[in-house]
């Protein structure tokens, strides 16, 4: 998926999670807080620096047709960000864009991995991937936990 190809909804979906007071404007402040919901840590320097490659008004925050930029910034390099990708694929079973309880259980069920109650195990993970706790898993969430979360 080339970045030109990532859809307008993928777009408001992840624009949604990151302007976090719905002002319309993203800042440096909701960028660190959105990182650190989803377990990670990014310093105030690098939260600028991207802040930086994206503002082109220089005004203090993105608006949403700037997101676009710091969209790619944050989904990182294509190649690492396609087999992300993949991987969000092989569990939107219906291919929506967006990754339900059900969709877990389904893949968690015919994984030997898992020897627990796998309906358990299904909530655990859309718990720990629903950053908006909307009771189901976008693109943007599952990239962002995927790449900032601390293991």
């Amino acid at each position: 998926v080339i970045m030109a190809e990532v859809k307008e909804t993928e777009l408001e979906v992840a624009f949604k999670l990151f302007d976090q007071d719905k002002d319309g404007l993203v800042t440096t402040e909701e960028l660190k807080m959105l990182i650190e919901k989803v377990g990670g840590c990014m310093s105030e320097g690098e939260a600028r620096g991207m802040m930086r490659q994206a503002n082109k008004d220089s005004n203090g925050g993105i608006d949403y047709s700037e997101f676009r930029k710091l969209w790619a910034i944050v989904r990182g390099e294509e190649e690492d960000e396609l087999e992300i990708r993949q991987d969000f694929r092989r569990v939107d079973l219906d291919g929506n864009g967006f990754i339900t309880k059900e969709e877990m259980l389904a893949v968690i069920s015919d994984c030997d991995y898992f020897v627990s109650d796998k309906l358990v195990e299904a909530q655990k993970c859309i718990a720990e991937l629903d950053v908006d706790q909307d009771g189901e898993v976008s693109y943007p969430e599952f990239i962002l936990v995927w790449k900032y979360r601390k293991q």
